[in-house]
């Protein structure tokens, strides 16, 4: 093989270990693969992920948004935590005291539904 023939095939390997790499959604700043725990991001490509998440009773979820304007609208319920306002690059936090399913959406976005259980 001749050294031409070796830097191409290094450099075809060197490319397709970049492109690899992990496909799971990260809500992390800079990246990681992993969703920060109790986490809901409210991406540009209309979608709650997770768009379903259990947790004990006291905990405190996070959502973050990200590019593009969205909302947190819950379904009335006893318990339920205050709305979030229209909101864009921020994060915002809910903690929920009371078991139960809530149910949520985006009013910008009515296809953007989610639902947390409190336990």
């Amino acid at each position: 093989m001749r050294l031409h023939e070796k830097v191409l095939i290094a450099a075809l390997m060197a490319g397709a270990a970049a492109c690899s790499g992990s496909s799971a959604y990260s809500t992390n700043p800079g990246g990681g693969g992993t969703p920060a725990p109790n986490t809901i991001d409210a991406n540009p490509s209309l979608a709650f992920l997770p768009s379903t998440l259990t947790v004990a009773s006291g905990t405190t979820v996070t959502w973050t948004f990200e590019g593009v304007t969205h909302n947190v609208t819950f379904t009335a319920a006893s318990g339920v935590p205050a709305d979030i306002p229209n909101s864009t690059n921020t994060s915002v936090q809910r903690t929920f005291s009371t078991a139960g399913t809530f149910a949520f959406h985006c009013s910008i976005h009515p296809q953007m539904t989610g639902t947390i259980t409190v336990q």
